[in-house]
């Protein structure tokens, strides 16, 4: 994150997709929605948990998460969560990676804090570092909410992205591997538990945009 009053770059550390690769999100600050007050959570056994977003995950077997961290000052904007899950590599075709990472929408003008227009940032951002979108975006239902998907692909890496815009924040899911089916695979064999009331991700936010 640098320039912080100015930009917002998003910091995803995605082991073996690219460690230089982050979603640039260029904005301007707004203050009319509460920033939250969040903490970057912990990891418990296989699972990371964190209640000051309303959520927990449990990637699929063979992945691991490294250490959560928090982006920002907790109570202020900009201000990320983030975690991610690596495997072991695997030969010619590199590891598989989960990641998670929730944005406060408070920093975005009220007209970027929809699905779409976050999803619009990403697609941006992953073009300029060569990952093209394939096809349209989708809508799936998963772990009990809907999200906006969209696939993109770098020579032998194949990602996908789950975005959803709730009250409050943004929850974006990017899972990768070397083809389309192992990514699907990996999203089926993760596992979320959401909470509606601290996560603000109901199907029946008045003015939300999925």
């Amino acid at each position: 994150m640098r320039k912080i009053m100015a930009s917002f770059i998003v910091f995803i550390a995605v082991a073996a997709v690219s460690q230089d690769r982050p979603p640039k999100v260029v904005v301007v600050p707004s203050t009319s929605v509460l920033a939250p007050r969040w903490d970057s959570g912990m990891v418990e056994g296989a699972t990371y948990k964190n209640a000051s977003v309303g959520l927990e995950i449990t990637p699929a077997r063979g992945l691991k998460f490294g250490t959560p961290e928090l982006k920002g000052n907790t109570g202020t904007v900009p201000l990320l969560v983030t975690i991610t899950a690596v495997s072991a590599p695997k030969l010619f075709s590199g590891s598989d990676v989960m990641a998670f990472y929730s944005d406060a929408l408070a920093y975005y003008p009220e007209d970027q804090r929809s699905t779409q227009a976050y999803l619009r940032k990403v697609v941006q951002g992953n073009r300029k570092e060569g990952f093209e979108p394939i096809s349209g975006d989708s809508e799936s239902v998963l772990w009990g909410m809907s999200f906006v998907r969209q696939d993109f692909q770098k020579e032998s890496r194949y990602e996908a992205v789950l975005i959803k815009a709730c009250k409050a924040q943004a929850m974006v899911f990017i899972f990768a591997g070397s083809d389309r089916d192992g990514v699907t695979k990996l999203i089926e064999a993760t596992r979320v538990k959401v909470d509606v009331e601290r996560s603000g991700c109901d199907f029946h936010l008045p003015g939300a945009t999925y």
